[in-house]
């Protein structure tokens, strides 16, 4: 029988026990009496673990370790300079011809001399003229003399002559830069050039690690029955009816 149809039964015969009382009072005493009784079912908490999270295994990536170390490293190769060194030169001084000898013509214009002479430019006359002579006034007969005048005229004094004349060469120092020494290349080895630098080294390479994360676990509390409920009649002893 099921828990709601007990609890239905015992439901009804409550109220007809108790309707049934009443009636029974004026005539009838009762025999017995019982009435309902239900034990509720009973519970307990019950602690247990579960488990939240899983195991995993993780893997983490472990960086490289570096360090540094000297390291002698070429900055320049060895090579090897070609300068060219120019001609030397040097000042010399020379004779050179500046004019040949030569014959030219010479001759010696004639030589005049200027000579001074007086010549008559108005020979001598006479002529009339009114003059006032002790208050009168006569014409008289004038003698006018000769006019002369002083001239100049060129004389040869030396006809001039030509002759010939020889000339010598004639010579002097001229300077010219002369190549003493011509031009050539030379080499020069330069060595090579080193350098102690410090480089950075990977001293152990970067590496994957395992990790493993262990299981989660909690606690939970859980209410289980321990006993069913129980229902049924139970009798009762009432003074003056039962």
């Amino acid at each position: 029988m099921s828990m709601k149809r007990l609890v239905a039964l015992l439901t009804a015969g409550s109220s007809l026990l108790f309707a049934v009382s009443p009636s029974m009072a004026g005539g009838s005493r009762a025999i017995s009496c019982y009435q309902p009784v239900h034990e509720p079912a009973e519970y307990a908490s019950v602690a247990e673990t579960v488990m939240v999270r899983p195991a995993e295994t993780v893997y983490e990536t472990v960086p490289p370790v570096y360090g540094t170390e000297k390291r002698h490293v070429l900055v320049e190769p060895e090579r090897v300079v070609r300068s060219v060194v120019p001609a030397r030169y040097e000042t010399v001084a020379r004779k050179v011809l500046i004019h040949p000898a030569r014959t030219v013509h010479r001759s010696s214009p004639p030589v005049y001399r200027k000579v001074a002479e007086t010549v008559m430019v108005h020979p001598a006359t006479e002529r009339w003229e009114w003059r006032v002579i002790n208050g009168h006034r006569v014409y008289c007969r004038v003698a006018v003399p000769a006019r002369y005048a002083t001239r100049y005229r060129k004389v040869v004094v030396d006809p001039g002559d030509s002759w010939t004349e020889t000339i010598p060469a004639e010579y002097g120092v001229e300077h010219v830069r002369v190549e003493v020494e011509p031009a050539r290349t030379r080499e020069h080895v330069i060595p090579a050039r080193y350098e102690t630098v410090r480089e950075t080294v990977v001293l152990e390479p970067a590496r994957s690690v395992a990790r493993t994360i262990p299981a989660e676990y909690d606690t939970r509390h859980r209410r289980v029955k321990v006993r069913e409920g129980r229902s049924g009649w139970q009798q009762v002893h009432l003074r003056n009816s039962c």
